[in-house]
């Protein structure tokens, strides 16, 4: 096993790789109300692009999956991050959507490998006592990556324009490759290369009707999470009237009080685990309650009438976001255990982030169609509510499942 101070270490720095994924997913979207105009794109343009990331993103999840069980999983993700910070500065000098889309296919692919490769080093190098905290510092980087983007970006975004913010994102992101290479050279080897004896496949894994219902709720909640990360900026400047500074600010509310409940959450989940509480109450009431709170924000903010109710709808579908994602994680952490932890995440992952796929492209249609977000905003507040009947219902018993055996 490595140091503690090590493993300390690497969790922060996976949280940290996981901020700056969302960084960068995530550019694009607060770019959107200069970079739209400026390359001329209708909003079924910029959905399109939008989407496009996904395209490579959510198959590419079970490629890393399965590489991570046979290659070494922290080298493996300084080559994706490399891959994404540099089709990040790159989209700073294209033309039109030709270049845009590709791009983003190229950063789809380099981003496909942090959730496979941080899965696998939990499991590998993180006991059952730790879990939640590293589970809470992927989540508190996924919610502080659109929360910090959301906020410098547009800031950077009002003063220099979007060519300087990807250019500015791609090279921080860059930065993170100095302490990372220590980290891997001194973590402890992993087995690699031939898979463990009675590891599954994946369509072990598709069969069981935890990877799929789980799957389920994570495909439904993210019609929430990638509208907010993709639609509000342009929301908040194109219907609400707000400039771009504020904009930055409004913005980045939602995913600071997703950051808060990630890190609350991964605490108090492993602290009644300790007093002896069954994980399967604790990490299913948990993942339920986050899920219903988003949907109650999502459908206040497209309510919202006034600045209070929108900061309060910001803020609600926040701390929802932050607690269903560490619960979900940690759920599905149970029922894989180390033998399927990179597949089972490459199938969650890839299934999940189809929602990534279809949402760009059925908002900005939807935006097209009607002239109005109206309809987006419902769609993306009922994805949440099927979350949770997938976990209230269809979720069996939180427990390892014995792939020996089956």
């Amino acid at each position: 096993m490595a140091h503690p101070r090590l493993v300390t270490m690497m969790i922060w720095l996976l949280g940290l790789a996981v901020f700056i994924n969302y960084v960068d997913r995530g550019t694009l979207g607060i770019a959107a109300p200069r970079m739209k105009a400026d390359l001329g794109l209708t909003a079924t343009q910029f959905g399109l692009a939008a989407s496009a990331f996904f395209w490579v993103y959510a198959p590419g999840q079970l490629l890393m999956g399965w590489l991570v069980g046979r290659v070494n999983a922290a080298w493996l993700l300084a080559m994706g991050l490399a891959i994404w910070g540099v089709a990040t500065v790159l989209t700073g000098f294209v033309g039109g959507l030709v270049t845009l889309v590709a791009l983003r296919l190229l950063l789809g692919l380099g981003e496909a490998v942090a959730f496979p490769a941080a899965f696998k080093l939990i499991v590998d190098h993180v006991d059952d006592t730790r879990r939640g905290v590293a589970n809470a510092a992927l989540s508190v980087g996924l919610a502080l990556g659109p929360a910090l983007g959301t906020l410098a970006g547009g800031l950077l975004l009002a003063s220099l324009g979007w060519r300087w913010l990807f250019g500015a994102m791609g090279l921080l992101t860059l930065a993170w490759l100095l302490p990372w290479l220590k980290v891997a050279r001194a973590l402890p080897a992993a087995p690699s290369g031939q898979e463990a004896a009675g590891t599954p496949g994946y369509w072990q894994v598709l069969a069981n009707r935890p990877a799929l219902s789980l799957s389920l709720a994570q495909v439904c909640f993210g019609f929430a999470l990638y509208f907010l990360v993709t639609w509000l900026p342009l929301w908040l400047v194109e219907v609400r009237d707000y400039a771009i500074a504020d904009m930055a600010w409004l913005g980045s509310l939602v995913f600071a009080a997703q950051a808060l409940a990630a890190l609350l959450a991964g605490k108090v989940n492993d602290r009644l685990v300790a007093r002896g509480l069954p994980q399967d109450r604790v990490r299913r009431a948990g993942g339920i309650g986050g899920a219903l709170a988003t949907a109650a924000g999502v459908a206040l903010i497209g309510a919202s009438t006034g600045h209070a109710s929108l900061i309060a709808g910001l803020v609600v579908a926040g701390l929802g976001l932050g607690v269903m994602h560490v619960c979900i994680n940690m759920i599905a952490q149970v029922f894989a255990g180390p033998l399927a932890a990179g597949k089972w995440v490459g199938v969650q992952n890839g299934i999940g982030n189809l929602a990534g796929i279809t949402n760009p492209i059925i908002t900005g249609a939807i935006i097209d169609a009607t002239g109005s977000y109206a309809w987006a905003f419902a769609l993306a507040a009922s994805g949440p509510l099927i979350s949770a009947f997938s976990l209230a219902v269809l979720v069996p018993r939180v427990a390892p499942i014995d792939w020996a055996a089956q």
